[in-house]
């Protein structure tokens, strides 16, 4: 009976020559030196695989590198030489944070994200370095590696670089560092609003509290055009740091919000604030002397939205009482007083006529802002985004009223559809009621001060001839 031999295609070579060497004849001994011959080859095949070679040579060429290249050891020390902290330090170390590879480490530690204004997510966590553990990264095609180590008590990061990678690649690499930082700890940190108020002895000072105000430039119904024009403007200030710096101007930067009470001034700085993610520092500039004013301006810290609010009132108040208000003297003296990286927001209550005569002249503001009284394109928005409806027939008679010279705040709309929104058709009647009553208040009171005080006008339109013909002068910051 034939015996069925295994199929040797399955098995490796050695498997295949023990199978072998198992079944010869007892007297065939001068095979066992050829067989032994034959195994050693093949573990020598097995050991030295094209893989494992591969492997080989990659390793020693590693430790090659690492021992024949000559490297640069850079130290970010968390203190400086006057014991002031470095904050280069805190930006690499949320920079090494958000490295993915720091997963892999042999150590890191584990912390808790602080509650952020900006984020819904609330259960984060961040990584960070452990001591004396090292990561990898990678920049323009140079390795870069980072250990956390500890000097002479002093806690650092060390980075170390090829020598010849480092002209080329260090100041950029840093560069990269501190920016990628910022927008990290911009993601995280809290929005503060910042009020003034002043103790017993007089001296003003800021209090803060979390900033919870949800309007964004989304959820403000204002033109296209002008949200647009605003973030763009926005986008290139926060670019334009060394430019700024390479003109010898500080990096700050001044805009004018002007409009009918009701128009959205507060909320637009509000909304400008939070696509920048700056704190809001609020000041009613029409109660603090320019004195007090200056005191709090250079008690402000970078990443600032600054909101003066009533320059209208603040103007008036200044000519009652010294006779003069120069424009020039004011925006000067705020401006100077605030550092790198802030807002500067102004708000003025009026139309365009007047802010026009009263600020263009000085060209102290970087940017002038009209927001308008709502329109019939506004309050259509209004009614999609508070009462979900975007055609009525009642909205002719709405647009009929805007057509006829009617006017509302979209503030006053907003808060009659809030109040109203289970009805549209009585949401309507009251809006119309609004407008109409809006004029008649406006014609009583023009009636009562053209009666009460006829000489006063009279003479307010001679001294406003007389302006426009001499030229620039105190009664236009009125």
């Amino acid at each position: 009976m034939a015996m069925a031999l295994p199929n040797v295609t399955i098995l490796s070579p050695l498997v295949f020559i023990i199978v072998m060497m198992a079944m010869a004849p007892p007297n065939l001994t001068f095979l066992s030196p050829l067989v032994s011959f034959i195994v050693i080859l093949s573990l020598l095949r097995i050991i030295c695989s094209h893989r494992f070679v591969l492997h080989c040579i990659s390793w020693c060429w590693q430790l090659a590198g690492k021992h024949l290249q000559a490297y640069q050891h850079f130290t970010v020390p968390r203190y400086r030489p006057d014991s002031h902290e470095n904050s280069l330090y805190y930006k690499v170390a949320t920079y090494i944070s958000s490295l993915p590879i720091l997963e892999k480490s042999d150590s890191a530690s584990f912390f808790s994200c602080a509650c952020s204004s900006n984020t819904n997510n609330t259960n984060e966590f961040n990584l960070h370095l452990g001591p004396g553990d090292t990561v990898h990264d990678s920049f323009d095609g140079a390795h870069i590696t980072w250990t956390n180590k500890q000097s002479d008590g002093n806690d650092c990061f060390v980075l170390c670089i090829k020598r010849q990678d480092r002209v080329r690649v260090l100041q950029p690499y840093l560069l990269h560092v501190e920016y990628q930082a910022g927008k990290i700890e911009q993601n995280r940190h809290e929005l503060r609003l910042f009020t003034h108020t002043s103790n017993k002895n007089g001296e003003h000072r800021w209090i803060s509290m979390p900033f919870t105000h949800p309007a964004t430039f989304d959820t403000l119904v204002f033109n296209h055009g002008l949200k647009k024009q605003v973030c763009v403007d926005l986008e290139n200030f926060m670019r334009s740091r060394s430019f700024y710096h390479r003109l010898g101007r500080v990096w700050n930067r001044s805009y004018l919000l002007y409009g009918q009470p009701g128009t959205g001034k507060s909320s637009f700085a509000v909304a400008m604030a939070r696509a920048l993610c700056f704190d809001v520092c609020i000041i009613d500039i029409s109660h603090c002397s320019i004195d007090i004013l200056e005191t709090l301006l250079l008690r402000t810290r970078p990443r600032s939205l600054i909101l003066l609010k009533n320059l209208d009132f603040y103007l008036n108040k200044s000519t009652t009482e010294s006779g003069n208000a120069n424009i020039n003297s004011i925006t000067n003296r705020v401006i100077s007083c605030c550092g790198d990286e802030r807002i500067m927001v102004f708000t003025m209550t009026g139309g365009e006529d007047l802010v026009d005569c009263t600020v263009n002249p000085t060209g102290r503001f970087d940017m002038h802002v009209y927001l308008p009284m709502c329109d019939f394109n506004t309050f259509m928005k209004l009614a999609d985004r508070y009462l979900g409806v975007r055609e009525h027939n009642q909205f002719q008679v709405i647009e009929e009223g805007f057509e006829r010279g009617l006017q509302i705040s979209p503030a006053r709309v907003g808060e009659i559809m809030l109040s109203n929104r289970q009805c549209t058709t009585r949401t309507v009647q009251l809006i119309l009621q609004a407008m109409e009553s809006t004029v008649a208040s406006k014609a009583g009171s023009n009636s009562r001060e053209s009666g009460s005080q006829p000489k006063t006008v009279r003479k307010s339109v001679d001294d406003k001839s007389a302006v426009v013909s001499r030229g620039w002068q105190k009664w236009r910051y009125l």
